[in-house]
């Protein structure tokens, strides 16, 4: 679904195709707006993984540009090594830590194994000791791709395309005061679809075909 499709059935469903209470303009905004909303609420969507070069002596580095919701950091000791999980910490816990390193052996610099995001930036305790090509790698869903004319097709798989469209219509039943109601179901509706593709998202493949009993009726 595109945007102009989107555009066409919220105001066709909402009644307004004149655009006398709502626009295009609300649509685009209420939609990348729904875009977001959706990647939140289903960690399954957009993902993505980036690396960072670890810096000798350097504490802190940038989360990429595009990241809505931060899954997980890993880290390597050599380019020939595999990846393990960095443990995330909260900012009083990263301070305690440090405290604790700083207080007992003194030890300030080594190989990264906890971390904390502050602002924009990726804080790793201890600092690492020394460089390493793609040393960071971080794992993330990002932010979708606003729609901005007609023709753009929607950053979501086809089955969240609904659930963008009853967000769409969520708004403009809230800008009339006489569809609390009607907002309320839709508001709903969301939720519901996006529920729906979470199971679906997280439901196992089977590698076999249901066994089909005949009974006696049948026959």
């Amino acid at each position: 679904m595109n945007l102009g499709d989107v555009r066409t059935r919220v105001k066709r469903q909402f009644g307004d195709e004149s655009q006398v209470q709502i626009n295009d303009s609300d649509i685009t905004r209420w939609a990348n707006d729904a875009q977001r909303f959706i990647v939140m609420q289903s960690e399954g969507l957009l993902q993505k993984s980036a690396t960072a070069d670890l810096v000798a002596s350097q504490q802190e580095y940038s989360v990429p540009s595009d990241l809505l919701i931060l899954r997980s950091i890993s880290t390597r000791l050599t380019t020939s090594t595999p990846y393990f999980p960095l443990i995330g910490l909260s900012p009083q816990e990263f301070d305690q830590k440090i405290g604790d390193w700083e207080g007992g052996s003194g030890v300030n610099s080594g190989y990264a194994g906890y971390y904390h995001i502050y602002g924009a930036l990726i804080k790793l305790w201890p600092i690492p000791v020394a460089s390493l090509t793609a040393g960071l790698k971080i794992y993330y869903s990002r932010l979708p791709t606003d729609v901005a004319v007609d023709a753009d097709v929607l950053d979501l798989p086809i089955t969240y395309h609904s659930a963008v469209v009853n967000y769409c219509l969520q708004q403009a039943y809230e800008l009339d005061d006489a569809s609390w109601d009607a907002a309320k179901v839709k508001s709903d509706q969301v939720l519901t679809d996006i529920h729906f593709n979470k199971g679906r998202e997280n439901r196992s493949p089977s590698g076999t075909y249901g066994r089909i009993t005949v009974l006696p009726e049948d026959m």
